[in-house]
């Protein structure tokens, strides 16, 4: 049976398949309800050579998600047991189902959740298991999702690193060899779990902290604007995507301009920085009683050259290169999947 990996990140909706080619998808943590009369009047206005893959229909609803989600002004995002529902997180399931699929199949869900969540992980299995019809580009397909299970969203970025690809080999015998300390920063918390020696994990050290990448895109975004009063007075929302770039370039790109922001960044990154130093120091005890840290999550990728000072640590490993970090969760989650299956484990 196929299966699809999904970590619904609170800025990033993160989803793979074993599969090479169009293998695995990412698009902004968005999603929106439409009216009829709001879904055909832009399918219809919508290139029909090349339709757009935000615009969807599931179970008969049509909804946007996606960057065009966030360009409609979506409210605020729903987070903890809010999310695990079948009109929330079951529809952001099947909207990734619908890009990594062209035809109907039925299909297994491995979701992750940070490990604060994990007293909701029925609520998550329940909110996907069951028939879904997605319409994307005008084509239907049906998907039965028959069975699913979930894992920490930080497991994941461990067992990116720990395991090979096809989940029955380890690598980095160094790290399984001394006691790790990985962080996973997304964009509501920042996870933290202990790693024992041969990778066993230590769940009397797996905590969320609400600490993320959010709070830095606001910050920016409040910072930003008190600087460039004109010209923000007609923009509601500043681009999130565009934030984001900005929070690792220095430099907010739009207009048609380029505006060197360094010290706006500096400002929005250096409150979340001191909350990860603090819990850095409280939960996780400091630098010495690790042998080494491993980094996962986008906001580890956005942060990475800040973070390093802060750790104050010789052997930081990232989950997967710099620019594609945020797929690490789910890359590791296949790795895990392919395991579990090679054992007999469900």
């Amino acid at each position: 049976m196929s299966v699809m990996v999904l970590d619904s990140g609170n800025s990033i909706i993160k989803a793979k398949i074993a599969r090479r080619e169009r293998g695995e998808v990412s698009f902004p943590h968005a999603l929106k309800k439409l009216t009829e009369t709001e879904y055909s009047r832009i399918i219809s206005r919508t290139d029909i050579s090349d339709p757009s893959l935000d615009y969807i229909r599931v179970n008969g609803q049509p909804y946007v998600v996606g960057e065009s989600a966030e360009r409609h002004g979506i409210s605020t995002q729903r987070t903890g047991a809010a999310r695990y529902t079948r009109d929330y997180y079951g529809v952001l399931a099947a909207a990734a189902l619908g890009r990594l699929y062209d035809r109907s199949r039925e299909v297994s869900i491995f979701g992750s959740h940070p490990p604060g969540d994990v007293k909701f992980r029925q609520d998550l299995m329940e909110a996907v298991v069951g028939d879904w019809y997605v319409e994307v580009k005008g084509k239907e397909r049906h998907f039965r999702v028959s069975y699913a299970n979930t894992f920490g969203e930080p497991v994941g970025g461990l067992m990116n690193v720990i395991l090979t690809e096809d989940g029955q080999h380890y690598q980095h015998a160094g790290i399984n060899n001394g006691r790790a300390l990985v962080i996973d920063i997304g964009g509501f918390t920042t996870d933290w779990l202990a790693v024992n020696p041969g990778g066993e994990v230590d769940y009397s050290l797996a905590r969320s902290v609400p600490i993320g990448i959010q709070s830095v895109i606001a910050d920016f975004e409040d910072s930003f604007r008190a600087n460039n009063l004109e010209v923000v007075k007609d923009t509601p929302v500043l681009p999130p995507d565009r934030v984001r770039k900005t929070i690792t370039s220095g430099v907010f790109e739009g207009g048609g301009r380029k505006y060197h922001c360094e010290q706006e960044v500096e400002e929005a990154t250096s409150l979340m920085l001191n909350r990860i130093s603090d819990t850095y120091q409280r939960i996780a005890g400091g630098a010495l009683i690790w042998d080494c840290i491993i980094l996962t999550g986008g906001g580890s990728g956005l942060l990475y050259h800040r973070l390093l000072p802060l750790l104050n640590h010789e052997n930081v490993i990232l989950a997967d290169d710099i620019e594609s970090i945020h797929m690490a969760n789910v890359r590791g989650g296949l790795k895990l999947w392919r395991l579990y299956e090679a054992l007999g484990v469900k």
